[in-house]
């Protein structure tokens, strides 16, 4: 290698990174209580909504917030649901409407575009489907990682609720938070069930490559579901997370980026 060369690649190597999305990391007043959200401000006309697994936070989404951003320029919204991580429990009838109409007020007072994808984990994908149901127009597409849905808990019968959390004397903010999310789950997998009837945006549904429920019936059960779910309507397809259990955003999140990356019409 020559000097010239050597000095060349130092220089290179020298040179700071190119700045990533401005982030801002806010406590915002939803009615009573505050949210807390982190947003990746991007530079296009669309933001993507990242909604958690029950009972998880915003760490849960950790890089892959920050890698769609950069990959899709849109601007990207992680936050934490009442009750869990920074946010405040909130009134004790809080339910998963208002809460989707709440974040819907704090995405408008942050000024985030209205043209949104919402990315949706575990209990997180009926939040998803909720969003799509009740923000029709804006909400544009769907990417379902490893959802829970109607159509396995109505074929799993009482087994989806003997393995929920049952705290009758709760501890904690985020007790109370498990147990109204516990309380308010019928309510949501019926509002879910009744919108995802009329959706016809683009769904991507992501199930998990390894079975991880332990019981082969209900195994079998989680997939049927997510197929029947992908094979519902035109536009919409499934995706499996090979070498992957429920915890895709750790363990397979690029299936998650690609699947928004695809929605968003962005190449890499």
């Amino acid at each position: 290698m020559t000097l010239a060369v050597f000095a060349l690649l130092l220089a290179v190597a020298a040179r700071p990174a190119a700045p990533g999305p401005a982030v801002e990391d806010t406590l915002l007043d939803v009615g009573g209580y505050r949210m807390h959200l982190v947003v990746h401000r991007g530079t296009r006309p669309l933001t993507i909504v990242m909604e958690s697994g029950g009972g998880a936070e915003i760490s849960a989404w950790s890089g892959v917030d920050h890698e769609l951003a950069r990959r899709t320029g849109a601007t990207v919204v992680t936050y934490d649901r009442a009750g869990f991580g920074a946010s405040d429990v909130g009134p004790v009838e809080l339910t998963p409407r208002e809460q989707v109409r709440q974040l819907d007020q704090a995405l408008e007072r942050l000024r985030t575009p209205e043209a949104r994808i919402v990315v949706g984990h575990s209990y997180g994908g009926l939040m998803a489907v909720l969003h799509a149901h009740l923000g029709r127009g804006r909400v544009r597409g769907l990417v379902l990682v490893d959802p829970m849905n109607p159509r396995f808990v109505a074929a799993t019968g009482d087994f989806v609720y003997s393995t929920v959390p049952h705290i009758e004397h709760p501890a904690s903010a985020r007790d109370s938070a498990v147990a109204r999310m516990v309380a308010t789950f019928d309510g949501l997998v019926h509002d879910a069930d009744a919108g995802d009837a009329g959706l016809t945006l683009p769904i991507v549904v992501i199930t998990a490559g390894e079975a991880w429920w332990k019981k082969p019936a209900i195994d079998s059960a989680w997939r049927a579901a997510h197929t029947a779910m992908a094979g519902a309507a035109p536009h919409r397809r499934l995706v499996v997370a090979g070498g992957s259990t429920h915890q895709i955003p750790a363990r397979r999140p690029d299936t998650i980026i690609e699947a928004v990356v695809a929605l968003a019409g962005t190449r890499p």
